[in-house]
């Protein structure tokens, strides 16, 4: 089957290439793959980076769905035609204080389908027995009124649910500020206006495009800033009375929006930081004491984000078609991976060479 590998730990040392179907035990599932995303952490490890987690050569694709196509002779909770998408945990430790508390993205040892194993940039992929044994709720059934498209990105969404509902604990009434006009920003944008927030706002730069922040209107933005064009903590403070906003989502990532942070939320309010800055930050953390501000340091989901945001799917509450702007095949992913560098898409699904 032909499959995105990436084969090295350097820049762009990821190529098409022909790899062997996966053989499961009779433990495992074999999963073919309908619908694969590409993630902003794709074209991370395109770039050399998140070394620590990567595992080459390996095969792609941590946001993909799919049907259970084989199953082992020991498996008795799946069986072949069942919709599924996978949270991507493709094994953990099962002993460490992450597991033993149900933190399953943040044991030390584990190892996301897609760049840590093999994932889904390809035809099918395998889930191994022992860690659904681990981690149940890693494998999930879709919903019948949701597409493979649409579950393939369910990922991002359920992680912009849990950094403003179960993190930041975003209350009716809130007010809201969202950094970036990126994927994981306009779906923590959805997940605000799905927990009640009364005004959210959403700041980015003017080279974003027009685009991206008609997205976000359309997403639930009650209000944009283009942050290089007009003064953020000006117009933050105007639209809250002075009162700042009860949290802010960092899902731009740079450093350098921490300062504003800090001057648009509210005494006693949470920062929660989604995006990565490897540089330093260089600057004097005074401030967070002054105001009693939390910082939360986000990464991932659990079951509850997942089963949540499909049932808000269902509902009606989350729209998943619109963030999808282009679908591709997986001979296509350096095309895609660039349009992503140029912001010139929000989510791309990419399809196995025979769908």
């Amino acid at each position: 089957m032909k499959a995105v590998v990436k084969y090295g730990y350097g820049e762009r040392e990821t190529e098409l290439r022909d790899v062997p179907v996966p053989e499961i035990g009779d433990d495992d599932l074999l999963i073919e793959v309908k619908a694969a995303s590409v993630c902003g952490s794709d074209i991370a490890f395109d770039n050399g980076q998140h070394a620590a987690i990567l595992n080459p050569p390996v095969v792609l694709g941590h946001e993909f769905s799919g049907v259970v196509c084989k199953t082992g002779k020991n498996v008795t909770d799946w069986k072949a035609g069942d919709r599924v998408v996978s949270d991507n945990t493709g094994e953990v430790c099962g002993k460490c204080y992450a597991c033993n508390t149900a933190d399953f993205l943040s044991c030390p040892e584990r190892k996301g389908i897609g760049y840590g194993m093999d994932g889904g940039f390809t035809n099918y992929v395998k889930i191994l027995g022992k860690t659904l044994a681990r981690v149940p709720g890693s494998l999930l059934r879709i919903p019948d009124c949701m597409s493979f498209e649409e579950a393939a990105i369910l990922d991002p969404a359920c992680n912009g649910y849990m950094a403003v509902v179960q993190e930041a604990k975003v209350m009716p009434g809130d007010f809201v500020a969202v950094f970036g006009v990126g994927a994981l920003g306009l779906f923590s944008i959805q997940a605000a206006r799905a927990a009640g927030a009364a005004k959210i706002i959403a700041i980015a730069l003017s080279s974003d495009g027009e685009g991206r922040f008609e997205m976000a209107r359309h997403c639930g933005a009650t209000h944009t800033v283009k942050s290089d064009l007009e003064d953020a903590v000006e117009a933050v403070r105007g639209l809250t009375g002075g009162e700042g906003v009860s949290c802010v989502i960092d899902a731009a990532g740079v450093n350098a929006v921490m300062p504003v942070c800090l001057k648009i939320v509210r005494t006693a309010g949470m920062i929660v930081k989604i995006g990565y800055d490897h540089n330093p930050y260089n600057r004097s953390l005074d401030p967070f004491i002054d105001g009693a501000i939390a910082l939360k340091g986000h990464f991932g989901y659990d079951w509850v984000s997942w089963r949540n945001v499909m049932n808000l799917v269902e509902a009606g509450k989350f729209d998943m078609k619109c963030m999808i702007s282009h679908k591709m095949k997986i001979s296509q992913f350096r095309e895609a991976f660039d349009m992503v560098r140029r912001k010139e898409s929000i989510k791309i699904i990419l399809y196995p060479e025979d769908l």
